[in-house]
């Protein structure tokens, strides 16, 4: 016949648990939890637990109220000490007795001579949530003694994210007989046992929600058989991790029940809704906390829409108090989401620093993982062509990384991860592109949930500002790529210094929050680093498709169809509006027409300076709006010189694809084109805008056939070296230097 196994969760809280570890609570005065100890029962049996106990902070009285009823014991979780230091410790003691409970109290300042007792009075007891940072950090000076003197661990708390929980079962297997032999030799500790840690688990519930979620499975059908197994380390610990949405919730759960037992006032519809979601026993802890999170999310969207009506005008004033008021109530919703992520971020680093010690030797098979945000995906731009192929090939599997942005409804895309926005807004000055705010609650659970090593943030509008601020609220390391000067751009497109002033200054402070600042050439990274940018900062530049960019794509009839009754080609490529100094070659290809009335100018791209300036410029200008793929690669193979007049761009991709298509280009000198230009060798490098300068350079290239095809062949040999693969190189070493914590230089990372 099988032997009988027991279900039962080991570590639950009620209403009883009043000596708080946490300072807030106990300033308050609030307990840890609000569950009834009949809940707790009622709640642990209907989930299929075969034995019940209530483990209450330094206290019976939770456990003696369900004493009487079947299959039950008493516990308690102990506070102690490492006298050393004060580091607070929590135990976890099974199936005592009142007397048993009296006279362990002496012993809690002291984790030694508690474990001593508890091991001579023949309790079974675990250390709980082992690598959980209660006080002071957790060192492996800790750890170390921790595992001299517990034979069992909480290796898997339901509270508590799973990474510290594989870590702590990670380190109780490594507790071999030998191993303990070597600790106890270093610091002079007997060990309170001779055998390998075991591992048990337990929900750690303190808000009803996850009873009987996590629990501890071992052979035996009654309490001592049950304990006894557990003794010998037969065990087998069971269920979920935790997590800060759990953890959001089991505080949400905590203030909404104190809220009402001070006896606040409340509309029935708010009564009504709170005990649905926090007092009646759902069959499933997972559909309740998504309908809690559902709910808020819903409510956070409502108010906030509610908080932005109207604008901000002198007749608006007398609504601003209730709209204020409608943020404030958003905010506070939110704010458990908040505070657990970071506060289960406070521990990170200390588990990873011990998970270094203990394991330096074990050499990591999987490189570093990142989710790159972008508030630019779609857009016909550089920035959002480099994030589509990113998420292509993270999809594809040959890079470690997923991409995110928030955007309305729209299919689905290998590769990318999709926010609703919360709200959306045109970008004051240019309409034509929107800016989308994600609730960063559901950027924080995202983060959670995909565990990334690293946070790369490409965009520092307001999905890279949500996405810096979870990676700094959970305790990931955050990369930041640069690529575009959006202070010159504000003031181009504004006219308003002060907003140049504004913008320049917020993505500085942007930048400085980031770990590490990935620069698109040398240049742009020693000017970042010449404006204090950036804790380090290195260069991350793209590469080019010559699959599908080079010179093979002429096509005579799309070259006949540019000059149409000329006889020389200048193409523009890129967005059209005003930061691009689009007026600037305008003006240069004026000049050129007074000398050379057979020349053409091409401009492919779109924005919001399309229309007027495709009105007001010279004859021989074509404006073919926004082109994509071969069709775009043929126009850029069957033109004579590109001409690249920004001055904001940090790099240019378009400079690299005309290139590869083998046309000698004419840059402005900022920017990266100085980098993606060799002067005098594949093209020419004028002053930025001066228009005479771009002219000449244009009419020296228009008369000498010879000259373009030089700099022409030498612009592919160029481009050549660009590839899309070291780009990938280059990323992935900055994802494993700021992970590793190794320090990167500011120029090219393979170099």
């Amino acid at each position: 016949m099988d032997a009988v196994r027991s279900r039962c969760d080991l570590h639950v809280h009620s209403r009883y648990s009043t000596d708080s570890g946490n300072y807030a609570l106990r300033r308050a005065r609030l307990p840890e939890s609000f569950t009834d100890p009949e809940r707790v029962y009622r709640v642990a049996r209907a989930r299929g637990m075969d034995l019940v106990t209530i483990s209450d902070h330094n206290t019976l009285e939770g456990a003696l109220r369900i004493a009487h009823l079947e299959n039950t014991f008493l516990s308690v979780e102990v506070t102690t000490h490492f006298p050393e230091d004060d580091t607070p410790l929590h135990v976890l003691v099974w199936n005592l007795t009142e007397d048993d409970h009296r006279e362990l109290q002496p012993y809690r300042p002291s984790v030694y001579e508690l474990a001593s007792f508890l091991r001579d009075r023949g309790l079974v007891h675990a250390l709980a949530h082992p690598l959980y940072r209660m006080g002071a950090h957790l060192t492996t000076w800790h750890v170390e003694r921790l595992m001299l003197l517990f034979s069992l661990w909480e290796g898997r708390n339901g509270a508590r994210p799973e990474r510290a929980n594989v870590l702590a079962c990670r380190l109780a297997a490594l507790a071999t007989p030998t191993f303990l032999e070597r600790l106890a030799d270093r610091h002079g500790i007997a060990p309170r046992h001779d055998r390998i840690c075991a591992v048990t688990a337990g929900s750690d519930d303190h808000g009803a929600l996850d009873i009987a979620t996590t629990w501890t499975e071992a052979e035996g059908a009654t309490v001592d058989e049950y304990l006894g197994s557990l003794a010998r380390g037969e065990a087998l610990p069971l269920g979920a991790h935790g997590s800060a949405v759990k953890l959001a919730h089991a505080m949400a759960a905590l203030a909404a029940n104190a809220w009402r037992d001070s006896g606040a006032a409340s509309s029935p519809l708010v009564q009504a809704q709170l005990r649905a979601l926090f007092d009646d026993d759902a069959v499933d802890a997972q559909e309740r906390h998504a309908e809690i999170e559902g709910a808020t999310r819903q409510l956070v969207r409502l108010l906030g829409e509610r908080a932005r009506s109207g604008g901000v005008g002198l007749e608006r004033l007398p609504a601003l108090g209730p709209r204020l008021a409608a943020l404030a109530f958003a905010g506070a919703l939110e704010l458990p989401y908040l505070a657990a992520s970071r506060h289960l971020a406070g521990s990170r680093t200390d588990i990873r620093t011990i998970e270094r010690s203990f394991f330096t030797t074990r050499k990591e098979t999987c490189e570093p993982r990142a989710l790159v945000f972008t508030d630019t995906y779609a857009e016909a731009n550089g920035v959002a062509g480099t994030m589509r192929r990113l998420a292509a090939e993270g999809a594809a599997g040959r890079l470690p990384l997923a991409v995110a942005t928030a955007r309305e409804e729209a299919a689905a895309e290998p590769g990318l991860i999709v926010f609703p926005p919360d709200w959306s807004m045109p970008l004051p000055s240019y309409e034509q592109i929107e800016l989308h705010f994600p609730l960063v609650t559901d950027v924080l659970a995202r983060v959670e949930a995909e565990a990334p090593d690293v946070v790369h943030v490409a965009t520092p509008g307001p999905v890279g500002a949500t996405a810096l601020f979870a990676g700094k609220m959970l305790g990931v390391p955050v990369v930041g790529s640069y690529h575009t000067e959006l202070g010159p751009y504000a003031l181009r497109l504004t006219r308003d210094p002060v907003v140049a002033e504004a913008t320049a200054f917020y993505v500085d402070w942007f930048y400085r929050q980031c770990d590490l600042v990935l620069a698109p050439t040398v240049a742009v990274a020693a000017s970042l680093a010449a404006r204090g940018v950036g804790r380090a900062i290195g260069v991350w530049g793209r590469g080019v498709d010559m699959d599908v960019f080079n010179p093979g794509r002429r096509d005579e009839s799309v070259a006949a169809r540019l000059r149409g009754d000329g006889s020389l080609v200048f193409l523009s490529v890129g967005r059209v509006s005003d930061e691009k100094r689009i007026d600037t070659l305008l003006a240069a290809f004026e000049l050129v027409r007074q000398e050379r009335p057979d020349a053409r100018l091409v401009v492919v791209g779109d924005g919001p300076a399309r229309r007027r300036l495709a009105g007001d410029g010279p004859a021989g200008v074509q404006f073919l709006g926004e082109v994509r793929g071969l069709e775009l690669a043929a126009i850029y193979a069957s033109a004579d010189v590109f001409c690249f007049p920004s001055t904001t761009d940090t790099f240019g991709q378009v400079l690299l694809e005309a290139a590869a298509s083998g046309l000698p280009a004419i840059g402005v000198a900022a920017g990266g084109t100085a980098e993606l230009v060799a002067h005098g060798e594949s093209g020419l490098v004028v002053p930025a805008d001066d228009p005479p300068a771009m002219a000449a350079a244009m009419l020296r290239l228009a008369g000498d056939d010879g000259l373009r095809l030089r700099f022409g062949a030498r612009a592919v040999e160029l481009a050549r070296e660009r590839s899309w693969e070291r780009s990938y190189a280059e990323l992935r070493h900055a994802y494993g230097a700021v992970t590793t914590q190794q320090s990167v230089e500011a120029r090219p990372l393979l170099a």
